[in-house]
């Protein structure tokens, strides 16, 4: 049966500080990179393994994937990146602690950007966004570069890579891993499990800890686990 596996980055620098990240490429916290070998650790005694590992264009995801993979001895597993997977693009608040974000724009505007499915913050300036795309997103047509998203514009760009990509490799009996952030997980997940959107917005996705998905022939979830336990509460999804 089709085996999916999903699992947001190890504690990233900006997580740590309760900073709005999306696209500002941020590095993992020694924690971050220490979670993510012990999780491929206990991957490899459970005897769970895959056939490729799919990740973001972003460090905090790549260099966990790395962590993951070393601390399952299977760093040579093939690794596709794919912008698609990035974290949803907070535009205007990237950089900002919550606490600024509130000071700047108001408690109730904030908690509407962040919340609601449809509702995207101001988009980034024209400085913020030359310092977050670079080289990396070049073969990206320009009008498909985010300056600051919705997760429903999150479900839009990932659905292709869903339907396109992960779909037909879990169809073909590829076991599948997916290393992304809590906003593109959160589209993922709903994809996956057909959730709704006013249900979606309430769903958290915790740093380092994998999520086991056992599928049917027609990708209907049979099973699903989460493994191990999370040492933090989860980080508010910034």
């Amino acid at each position: 049966m089709p085996q999916l596996i999903v699992i947001r980055h190890g504690e990233s620098e900006w997580n740590r500080d309760s900073r709005f990240t999306g696209w500002a490429d941020v590095g993992l916290t020694d924690r971050g990179h220490l979670d993510m070998h012990a999780v491929g650790n206990l991957l490899r005694r459970e005897k769970i393994a895959f056939d490729i590992a799919y990740t973001s264009l972003l460090k905090r995801c790549i260099l966990s994937q790395w962590a993951l993979l070393e601390g399952m001895e299977r760093t040579w597993t093939p690794i596709v990146t794919d912008w698609r997977l990035n974290e949803r693009h907070y535009g205007a608040l990237t950089g900002l602690s919550k606490a600024a974000a509130i000071e700047t724009y108001g408690v109730d505007a904030v908690q509407l950007w962040r919340r609601s499915f449809d509702i995207a913050p101001p988009p980034a300036s024209d400085g913020q966004q030359d310092a977050l795309i670079d080289e990396r997103y070049a073969r990206i047509p320009p009008n498909a570069i985010p300056h600051g998203e919705s997760l429903a514009h999150v479900v839009h760009r990932l659905r292709p890579m869903w339907e396109d990509l992960i779909t037909p490799g879990l169809l073909s009996g590829q076991r599948i891993l997916v290393t992304g952030h809590g906003n593109s997980l959160r589209a993922l997940t709903m994809l996956i499990e057909a959730i709704p959107e006013d249900d979606i917005t309430q769903v958290e996705v915790v740093n380092a800890i994998p999520v086991v998905y056992t599928l049917d022939g027609s990708l209907n979830v049979i099973n699903k686990k989460s493994l191990g336990t999370s040492t933090a509460l989860p980080s508010e999804i910034l």
